[in-house]
């Protein structure tokens, strides 16, 4: 199911994991959620996916490695 929060339209590239779950964190707190905690982050070939959990749920985090522009799923379970 996704979820209508947006993320950050940020034109620097994300090119680490670390950079992939800081950008991960901040778009769910930026969006209201609490108590978030990312799990590693992978990249697959357009994308990198950040796993998190919140007081609110189970989230997955898109973030595009070139611009940094998020889009948040809600994960089931």
């Amino acid at each position: 199911m996704t979820d209508s929060l947006t993320g950050h339209d940020d034109t620097t590239g994300v090119k680490t994991r670390e950079e992939a779950a800081v950008l991960a964190y901040d778009t769910l707190t930026d969006a209201g959620c609490e108590s978030v905690v990312t799990s590693m982050p992978h990249r697959t070939r357009s994308t990198w996916i950040v796993p998190a959990t919140s007081e609110s749920g189970a989230w997955r985090v898109h973030i595009d490695p070139r611009s940094g522009a998020t889009r948040v799923v809600r994960s089931k379970g």
